[in-house]
Order: structure tokens, then sequence, then C-alpha cells
């Protein structure tokens, strides 16, 4: 929520990492202020699963399942996004590097959650 307000207010994004040399180009904070309006929705999602998954309720495992594949997939698409712009030089290659490495959890979680749901059936 924090990126989505930062991107609309200021217009400039420096956490979790920072822009290429040359600053973020105006199609590039268009694309990063989309995929943090739907990481929002996405995170509001992931409380309904947890919610639901606590108790109990049968659509539980199938809505983790959607939330964490876009989870991942917007990981992906991040990844993808910063590295063509040319922003994986240093100094910021660290925190490229650690965001993608505080990232490994939730492809654990993800991993575990489609073994589960393909074992149950859906």
């Amino acid at each position: 929520m924090r990126g989505l307000i930062l991107l609309r207010g200021r217009g400039a994004l420096d956490f979790p990492a920072p822009p290429p040399p040359e600053g973020w180009d105006p199609q590039a904070l268009a694309f990063f202020t989309g995929m943090a309006a739907l990481d929002l929705v996405n995170a509001l999602l992931s409380l309904v699963f947890v919610w639901g998954l606590f108790t109990g309720r049968r659509w539980a495992l199938p809505l983790g399942l959607v939330t964490l594949t876009v989870s991942v997939y917007a990981a992906l698409v991040f990844d993808y996004a910063t590295y063509a712009a040319g922003a994986w030089q240093p100094p910021a290659l660290g925190a490229y590097l650690f965001i993608n490495v505080a990232f490994v959890p939730a492809l654990w979680l993800y991993g575990q959650l489609l073994n589960r749901v393909l074992r149950s059936g859906f």
C-alpha cells in the first residue's frame, strides 16, 4: 500500500529497491502503479484465504493457490521489469537480491499449498 501511495503522490519509488541510475521511465512507473494496485487486491484476498483456512472453509485452498500464484507471477514480472530497466546494477543490486531472498519462503509455501491442493483433488 505504501508503494502505491508513493507512486501516486510523488511519482517515485525508492523502496524496496532504488531505481536505475537514469530513473524510472514514465511507462515503468505506470506499470508499477498497476502492479501495486493488483498486489493490494491480492493482499486482501490473501487475508480472506487465511481466514478461510483457519475456519475450515472448502474454498480456502483453491483461493490460496490463486493468491500465491498471483504473488509468484507478480514477483517474476517485477524482477523482469526492473532488470530490463537496468536497475540491477551496483549499488542497488544488493537490494534486489535481498528482495528475492526474502521471497523464498513464499515460494516454499506455494509449493506446499500446490502439493496439498493436488493431493486433495481440489
